[in-house]
């Protein structure tokens, strides 16, 4: 009889148990709750599994709690500290989110502008201007795998552009155009053909040439 009380009792937990994370809308769990790789919020050994569990959506008193940078504690001359730079190459990163293992979209370019959040697809972006970055930042955006907000388009390169050639990489971030009448694509590299020079494709015009 105990047996039996114990299975309904662990059955109806996992009915009500709360949605977190990218699938339920970047919910959090209470304080002492664990989001679990399922996107259920919980205490037990399978929600709270630190290889599994998802930090970012789980309470802060949970053993599955989202890590606090140190550096915030450490001195004053934090404040004095060089701002972070950025990635001036075009990242060999795409994907991310928890369908891909985890991956965070590093940020790249000016500020940190493109391949800066992860859709709710699992892809890094915005990758060009063109794109509206709420594609990327917008509904459904990971938070725990990069930034979810709202910034201002940076400026192009003031210095002289370079020339890259066919499967070279192009555009803002590198400050390269494509040379020999090659089209930049939307995923920033050379190239001929729809891939590269339509506008479906976000091929960017003031980086090489687009049909």
């Amino acid at each position: 009889m105990r047996f039996a009380t114990f299975a309904l009792f662990s059955l109806v937990s996992g009915v009500f148990a709360g949605g977190c994370g990218p699938d339920h809308g970047n919910a959090k769990c209470a304080q002492n709750e664990c989001c679990s790789q399922h996107g259920l919020c919980g205490t037990n050994v399978n929600d709270c599994d630190a290889a599994t569990c998802l930090k970012a959506f789980s309470g802060h008193s949970s053993s599955c709690k989202p890590s606090t940078p140190t550096t915030l504690a450490r001195s004053t001359k934090q404040d004095v500290s060089p701002a972070r730079t950025f990635p001036t190459a075009v990242p060999e990163i795409d994907v991310c989110g928890h369908a891909q293992g985890g991956v965070t979209c590093p940020g790249a370019g000016a500020d940190g502008y493109f391949y800066r959040c992860c859709s709710s697809a699992g892809h890094c972006g915005p990758k060009n201007t063109i794109q509206d970055q709420n594609l990327y930042c917008g509904d459904g955006c990971q938070a725990g795998f990069g930034k979810c907000d709202h910034m201002k388009k940076p400026a192009d390169p003031v210095a002289e552009k370079g020339v890259s050639d066919e499967g070279e990489t192009c555009g803002p971030i590198v400050n390269k155009k494509c040379g020999n009448e090659l089209c930049c694509s939307g995923s920033n590299f050379c190239g001929t053909g729809d891939d590269f020079c339509t506008a479906s494709n976000w091929c960017q015009s003031k980086w090489g040439r687009c049909d």
